[in-house]
């Protein structure tokens, strides 16, 4: 037990309590024979100056908790149950002055003191003596939390003197079962991999205003090294607030039928002269090519992802996306054949029922029936009829009776359009399928155009080209080539990719050209290398995960390891023991045990970082699948030892690394075990599983695994499993 501090009163004490002003924050009531009673700040020692209403506090001889008592005897303590005594406590020189009762991870401490020994701490149920303070005359006691929720034991006695005393009461954790359900492929929110320094240097590249910056940047890293996540963290970097636009009025059909009579190009807005140039503003955007496995589709995906983009960015509001749109479909669509349809569409159904009204009142005259009311419901009918198509013309939005698609985004040619697109929307300059370089030069040019007008510079992300077949991704670099063009306005692109597999698929695409190996660079394997040369500005090799990383990406992905400390919270009512005091006295406390979640353990937690480590290629897509399979059959085992818990890593580290040859291992891994330490026996069992010399080193490092655990219990766990 430590002695945290000590105030002098120098008058004897002889009362002492407890109360919780705040969580937290506990006062000390300290009672004097012969002055008023002060209030003291149990975390600090200072004097506080609120009142509260308690009675006086004095020593307790006497402590009831269950069918348990503990009474004072002299220097004795007797524990009795159900009025039976159970057994003695002794201990103290002198006679017991105070007792206190502090209920501990499910054990009852008993505190006790005397005026000529010390404070001791007690277990209730066995007699055993657990903590005992340095001398100290002490005449009463009081039991509070500190500020660390551990607990802590006010004394005071003739001397004057409140001690405040940290018993150093230690709660063992426990393990729980695993607590985490996995982890996916997706892009990582922060940066694990150090590669800060990277972000904010293609931040600065890619930052508007420097006309000779590179314009195509490629990102180069094998599968799992992050290039997403880079990616994903420089967009974030990049992505600017949209304009302040004016709010159009609303598009109307009188508005839709003025431009399909004579088309109105958008005039560009004027833009006084000035000497310092206007800056530009990025705007992203990101495409995944590999979603698309056709010339038409990439044209047709990448045109809809700057659409949306520039969406954000320029038009903002319904009413000007409607204008915008329609305004540039309407140079291309069957203007006279929309026009027609657009009035069929707005004339109000009135006007039918006016005409079928018409009919009854001629029936009615040339049969001379007695229907004269039916005059004056076709004129009601002409009438409701004239002023409801006549509010819809000039009032009503033109969306409303016209295709969505001409006001959406750019239409697209019936040879692309799938078969929900309305029959009205009739491109006559392009229905065949060749038509999607038209698409490009009419859609996304004219799109890039308004954007530089607006002082948007775009900028494309495209990532997972190496996913693609090699026919995309030669699509995906032909489009690139066009954007690169004079006709468009700089537009910048970052590729995140593997060199070695988009180079092959390069080759791939075009191996029919005859001039391939005379255009070949002569520092290049093969053409793919030498247009990827001819194609980038600026290639960005990431750099190797190292076994550095491996702390990194266990901390986020499972959370700090448990330290030492432990957490110390509130019992429970039902083992309170009261003596009538008011409201907000705190008798005593109680620390719960601590569970905590396997994975938090730091026997185990060392163990995976020693395993990860040891990976001959270190790549966070394959250390979350090492961490997804342990956690699975963790679970399976619904096991919370921390032993098991660590040959299960093996087991899983086999499951991953070498899933090609489990169907060869079921069965065997006794055996495999067994002939861990024997060169002879090894290559006898990994024949007999099957495995020929061109295995020899997945054999080899299977067995530098299993020496590195314990094979006999990997293998126990393996034969559970598979």
């Amino acid at each position: 037990m430590d002695l945290e501090y000590t105030v002098e009163f120098n008058t004897p004490i002889i009362g002492l309590a407890v109360h919780l002003e705040s969580p937290g924050n506990p006062v000390i009531m300290v009672n004097f024979d012969d002055r008023p009673r002060v209030f003291i700040q149990a975390n600090t020692g200072e004097p506080h100056s609120g009142r509260f209403p308690w009675r006086s506090a004095g020593p307790q001889l006497s402590l009831q908790v269950a069918n348990l008592t503990a009474e004072a005897s002299n220097i004795d303590i007797v524990v009795r149950q159900d009025d039976r005594e159970i057994h003695r406590i002794t201990g103290h020189s002198t006679p017991v002055t105070t007792l206190a009762l502090c209920p501990v991870a499910g054990e009852l401490l008993l505190v006790s003191g005397s005026e000529g020994g010390s404070i001791r701490f007690w277990n209730l149920r066995t007699g055993e003596l657990i903590r005992q303070s340095q001398p100290s005359r002490v005449s009463v006691l009081a039991v509070y939390l500190g500020p660390d929720r551990r607990p802590r034991i006010a004394s005071g006695g003739r001397t004057g003197r409140l001690r405040i005393w940290d018993p150093k009461l230690r709660v063992q954790p426990l393990t729980g079962l695993v607590s985490t359900r996995g982890f996916s492929d997706r892009v990582a929110r922060e940066d694990l991999l150090d590669r800060g320094s990277l972000v904010r240097a293609l931040r600065e590249m890619l930052k508007p205003g420097d006309e000779d910056a590179p314009t195509v940047i490629t990102v180069e890293g094998a599968w799992g090294s992050g290039k997403s996540t880079l990616l994903e963290l420089v967009k974030n970097g990049l992505t600017t607030p949209p304009a302040e636009v004016a709010q159009d009025r609303r598009f109307t059909v009188f508005a839709a039928d003025r431009l399909l009579w004579r088309p109105q190009p958008k005039k560009p807005p004027k833009v006084e002269p000035t000497k310092i140039k206007p800056l530009s503003r990025p705007l992203v955007v990101s495409f995944n090519p590999w979603r698309h496995q056709s010339s038409e589709q990439v044209w047709a995906g990448l045109a809809k992802a700057v659409a949306e983009a520039a969406e954000a960015a320029m038009l903002p509001h319904q009413n000007t996306r409607e204008r915008y749109w329609f305004r540039r479909n309407a140079v291309r669509v069957d203007r006279r054949h929309l026009q027609r349809q657009l009035w069929r569409r707005t004339l109000s159904p009135f006007l039918t029922l006016a005409g079928l009204g018409f009919g009854v009142s001629v029936l009615n005259a040339l049969s001379k029936l007695d229907l004269g009311w039916a005059w004056w419901v076709t004129v009601g009918l002409t009438t409701a009829g004239v002023l409801h198509t006549g509010w819809r013309y000039f009032f009503a939005r033109a969306s409303a009776f016209l295709p969505g698609e001409l006001f959406a985004g750019p239409v697209v040619s019936n040879a692309f359009a799938a078969t929900t697109t309305d029959p009205l929307i009739r491109d006559p300059y392009y229905n065949a399928r060749a038509g999607y370089l038209y698409l490009v030069q009419h859609d996304v040019e004219a799109l890039v155009k308004d954007l530089a007008a607006s002082h948007h510079e775009l900028i494309v992300l495209i990532d997972d080209l190496d996913r693609c077949t090699p026919r995309t991704t030669a699509q995906v670099f032909e489009a690139i080539n066009v954007f690169l063009s004079d006709d468009f306005p700089a537009t910048r692109f970052v590729l995140g990719l593997d060199t070695t597999v988009v180079a092959a698929h390069v080759d791939n695409a075009y191996r029919e050209l005859a001039d391939a190996k005379i255009v070949t660079h002569p520092d290049d394997p093969s053409p793919g290398w030498t247009f990827l040369r001819k194609l980038v500005q600026l290639p960005v090799r990431l750099p190797r995960t190292t076994a550095d990383n491996v702390d990194q990406v266990l901390l986020a992905q499972l959370g700090p390891v448990h330290g030492d400390e432990p957490v110390a919270v509130q019992g429970d009512d039902q083992a309170t023991v009261r003596d009538g005091g008011d409201e907000g006295l705190h008798d005593f406390i109680q620390i719960q045990p601590e569970y905590i979640a396997i994975e938090h353990h730091p026997e185990v937690r060392e163990h995976l970082r020693h395993r990860l480590r040891a990976q001959p290629e270190q790549s966070v897509r394959e250390e979350k699948r090492l961490l997804n399979v342990w956690q699975f059959y963790l679970r399976v085992l619904d096991t919370a030892d921390a032993g098991e818990a660590c040959h299960l890593v093996a087991v899983a580290e086999i499951a991953t690394r070498w899933p090609a040859y489990l169907h060869r291992l079921r069965g065997g891994w006794q055996d495999l075990a067994d002939a861990v330490d024997d060169d002879v026996q090894w290559g006898a069992t990994i024949a007999k599983l099957g495995f020929a010399y061109s295995d020899r080193k997945a054999a080899a490092n299977l067995r530098e695994l299993l020496r590195d655990c314990d094979a006999q219990a990997v293998a126990v766990l393996a034969n559970r499993l598979f």
